[in-house]
């Protein structure tokens, strides 16, 4: 059985490397009510399992905010220019 993490991000949400202590190294990615960490597996392999994981997450990524820029700026464009709500 998977787990499934959804996180809806809000202003201040970001994603960083932290090294909680020497030597160790942790993708951690959220704000303060939801966080995913990435850690690397103490097993042979893990670090190159890590590495091509987490370039696929940040080429997936890219790609996904490429797409939220897109959709934010025709809705944008579709918008009625008076009205104060937000799209």
């Amino acid at each position: 059985m998977g787990v499934h993490v959804v996180i809806q991000p809000v202003d201040g949400y970001r994603a960083e490397v932290v090294s909680p202590s020497p030597g160790i190294r942790q993708l951690v990615a959220g704000g303060d009510s939801a966080t995913v960490l990435v850690q690397v597996p103490a097993r042979i392999g893990g670090l190159t399992d890590t590495a091509r994981f987490v370039r696929s997450l940040a080429a997936a990524a890219n790609e996904f905010g490429d797409w939220c820029e897109t959709q934010n700026r025709s809705r944008s464009s579709l918008a009625d220019p008076n009205s104060e709500d937000e799209v």
